[in-house]
């Protein structure tokens, strides 16, 4: 995993008396937990200062740089901060981060750093952190949306498990081209949904052979139980014109119905 760019100038002061021999290391490059589980971030620094302080910070996608916790080494009891805490060991010269009930928010790369008494910051690599959604009843069901005029066709892939993963890739023989998996979160209906979208405008593409035929994945990581049809979208301009026409005497109805209550109420306060 390339490590992202950082301003690692974040705090570059040597300071006096300062330690050049501090390292830090994170030996997970990349680690995934499932939502709503606890994640554990290991760190392990090398130091010969007596007064230092560990950091955690997160890096979201847009390459911000938060800080998260932050414990002080003459201090027994571990920091905490909301979900977040660490397990110092001193002695064992570690600081490993715990992220309770993990949200799909969490998803950032972790970087651990020390600091000889607030004056140099060291950053380890970095660990990049996945959460898994939990999908509630996975109900895998492949839809088919085709343009009666043009042979593009677009497949979605829908409410599959999150063990299934479908990579992003483009298939230069038939054209063809496959997004990655992608979290709808519907927070009012307190469910979520994995999707993955395929299209390609060659005449004898069919979603089944998107999604199974060695593509993203084979046929037999699909669970027994999935739902692989396909059903058409295509756009009737007819209905919706007569969708718009019922809408529009609706309202017109309503103006109509109104006027009349205000012109008999007027009738009456005469």
């Amino acid at each position: 995993m390339a490590c992202p760019n950082l301003l690692w100038a974040i705090v570059v002061s040597t300071g006096l008396g300062a330690s050049m021999a501090q390292s830090v290391t994170q030996s997970q490059p990349e680690m995934s937990v499932q939502e709503a589980e606890t994640a554990t971030l290991d760190c392990t620094y090398d130091t010969k200062d007596s007064n230092y302080y560990l950091y955690w910070y997160k890096q979201t996608a847009s390459g911000q740089m938060i800080p998260i916790i932050r414990q002080e080494a003459y201090k027994q009891e571990n920091a905490t901060e909301n979900r977040f805490s660490v397990n110092f060991q001193k002695a064992a010269k570690s600081l490993g981060l715990q992220i309770s009930d993990s949200q799909l928010g969490d998803a950032a790369v972790y970087f651990c750093a020390h600091s000889n008494s607030g004056y140099t910051l060291n950053f380890g690599k970095g660990t990049s952190l996945l959460v898994i959604p939990a999908i509630k009843d996975p109900d895998p069901t492949v839809y088919q949306l085709r343009n009666s005029k043009s042979r593009n066709t677009v497949c979605l892939f829908t409410d599959f498990d999150s063990n299934i993963n479908v990579s992003s890739q483009f298939n230069e023989d038939s054209k063809m081209f496959v997004s990655g998996n992608t979290v709808l979160d519907m927070k009012s209906m307190d469910s979520k949904s994995n999707g993955a979208l395929a299209w390609s405008n060659k005449p004898n593409f069919t979603c089944t052979s998107a999604f199974t035929q060695n593509f993203s994945f084979s046929s037999s990581e699909i669970p027994c139980d999935a739902k692989l049809v396909e059903k058409s979208f295509e756009t009737d301009i007819n209905l919706n014109f007569q969708n718009l026409s019922v809408m529009g005497l609706r309202i017109l109805l309503l103006k109509v119905a109104g006027f009349n209550i205000l012109m008999t109420l007027r009738l009456w306060s005469n």
